[in-house]
């Protein structure tokens, strides 16, 4: 018995859409046979995800559920702290942002099919933080604040920017609008931009 049964979904649609493949083929290997694939690490942060998790410690409860460990096969979970080295070591590489446009890509043009043209909603999205470098937003929290980008159509993220919570939402958000239209899908582009008062700009 699981109480995670939504999950099985989830991990389908994974499967179906090729997505272990997809990232494997974008995102770089580990050094030694004994490490995690990228597709590993996705699989599990998109499952935590899924699962209500807030923090990297909760992997223990996919850890723990012995009936979804074994219809998902999730012999290999990473640790926390795995979890947070490969995620962190990820971020100080500049090139991932083009592997996760590529496979992202893919994932759009699944969902958009034959869809030409699309509205693009963005705004800033306030994360409260506890890190010694989160700064104060303008919602007097300490945090950051990313700017997202999403198709209207579907709902789907095409690109974030992010951003220390001390940056206002109206900084480079013509250079953030230039870099969604980049990350969508080949034949595929923006017909309308929706955006508050942030984007009350001459150059928009």
């Amino acid at each position: 018995m699981t109480s995670r049964a939504g999950l099985l979904s989830i991990a389908h649609l994974m499967e179906t859409l090729r997505l272990a493949e997809r990232i494997d083929a974008y995102f770089p290997q580990p050094k030694s046979n004994r490490g995690y694939k990228p597709s590993e690490f996705f699989k599990t942060l998109i499952l935590m995800q899924h699962e209500g998790s807030f923090h990297l410690d909760d992997i223990r409860h996919l850890q723990s559920d012995e009936a979804l460990g074994s219809v998902l096969n999730l012999n290999r979970l990473p640790k926390a702290t795995t979890l947070g080295d490969w995620l962190r070591r990820m971020g100080r590489q500049p090139q991932m942002r083009d592997a996760w446009v590529k496979v992202n890509q893919s994932l759009l043009q699944s969902a958009l099919h034959c869809c030409k043209k699309v509205t693009l909603d963005i705004d800033a999205t306030e994360i409260v933080a506890h890190k010694a470098d989160a700064q104060w937003t303008y919602k007097k929290n300490r945090g950051f604040m990313p700017m997202v980008g999403h198709i209207a159509e579907t709902g789907q993220v095409v690109a974030v920017d992010f951003r220390d919570g001390n940056v206002p939402p109206a900084q480079n958000n013509l250079a953030f609008i230039q870099q969604c239209r980049q990350s969508l899908p080949e034949g595929c582009c923006l017909s309308a931009l929706r955006i508050d008062a942030a984007g009350y700009q001459t150059k928009i």
